[in-house]
């Protein structure tokens, strides 16, 4: 049987609450979520599959538009029981829409096959980790991350939930920490550290800040996004006292222990590539098991919006590097 392809912009309270439902397990669905992805400047949209009005498939999506772009991001592509009517009526509703640029991710997804589309810029093979929570958390921990976090312990490290400004400004401190580190090892990573998105994510109820501290100093910082019976992990950051004292490994434990408290089934990890083996295997040592996904991204705008967009960022770029003088 047929099914029927279905987009809502601003998406009503009962349609929010039908999607959150379908995946229990996927932050990345829920009406917080997608509160505070408005409150970042994009505007939400519902993306979905019914037959006989019944919903089959269903995905979170946020438009944002430009002075020659418009953007659709599918942050966590659904598992599709149709996905040729799913692509078809996708790429459809982008040309009427006119959706210069498709990014299709997997965060939280189950599964992900992403079809070869016209006007394909990039696609990445990823691997997200995911700790099963009715598990024996310790019993399922490497011997030497259970070393660290017992370390980390005996230092006298404490786990705390907070919301503060200063909070924020702790946590995108330590992220930005982490971020230069693993640039100076040659890692390809973003260093522009927006602290309005996690104080979108926590202020909207779409996600919490947990922290390690020792004597009221954050030595390790996460932002978890949560939905009804799933958590992933966002980002993180660990300062170099920090690393020397195992409080990224007691964080994640200890963050574990919560959710599995709250009687939470999944806590998701967040994704690597081959890229980071480092991170590959700091993820999979709490037991986390392994999920193959993609992502990839689309330009759709034809090759005159092309030249014009590559045009006005080499400009853009320019008059950046203009104004980086001085410093050393």
């Amino acid at each position: 049987m047929s099914s029927e392809f279905y987009a809502e912009p601003d998406p009503s309270k009962e349609l929010c609450t039908e999607v959150a439902a379908f995946a229990p397990t996927n932050p990345f669905y829920t009406a917080p979520y997608m509160e505070a992805r408005r409150a970042m400047g994009s505007q939400p949209w519902i993306l979905a599959l019914r037959q006989k009005g019944k919903l089959i498939s269903a995905c979170t999506a946020f438009m944002k538009s430009g002075y020659l772009n418009r953007s659709l991001e599918i942050p966590s592509l659904p598992v599709l029981s149709e996905s040729e009517v799913f692509w078809k009526e996708l790429l459809r509703f982008c040309r009427n829409a006119r959706v210069s640029h498709l990014v299709v991710n997997s965060l939280a997804s189950t599964s992900a096959v992403i079809p070869t589309l016209p006007g394909e810029a990039e696609r990445r093979a990823r691997c997200e980790y995911v700790i099963e929570l009715q598990d024996d958390l310790w019993k399922q921990t490497r011997q030497s991350h259970r070393w660290r976090i017992n370390r980390g312990r005996k230092a006298g490290l404490k786990l705390i939930c907070s919301a503060t400004p200063q909070a924020y400004q702790e946590h995108a401190s330590v992220v930005s920490t982490s971020m230069a580190r693993r640039k100076h090892r040659g890692e390809a990573v973003s260093t522009d550290i927006q602290v309005g998105s996690f104080k979108a994510f926590i202020e909207k109820g779409a996600g919490e800040l947990f922290q390690v501290v020792l004597d009221q100093k954050v030595l390790s910082s996460a932002v978890v996004l949560m939905a009804e019976r799933g958590a992933y992990y966002q980002s993180s950051g660990t300062s170099p006292e920090g690393m020397r004292c195992g409080a990224s490994h007691l964080l994640i434990h200890e963050i574990s222990k919560t959710l599995q408290d709250r009687g939470m089934e999944l806590f998701n990890l967040g994704g690597t590539d081959e890229l980071h083996p480092g991170l590959e295997e700091f993820k999979s040592g709490f037991g986390a098991k392994g999920v193959k996904l993609e992502s990839a991204k689309f330009f759709l705008g034809g090759a005159l919006k092309k030249k014009l967009v590559t045009a006005a960022r080499l400009l853009r770029d320019a008059v950046r590097s203009e104004g980086l003088g001085g410093g050393r």
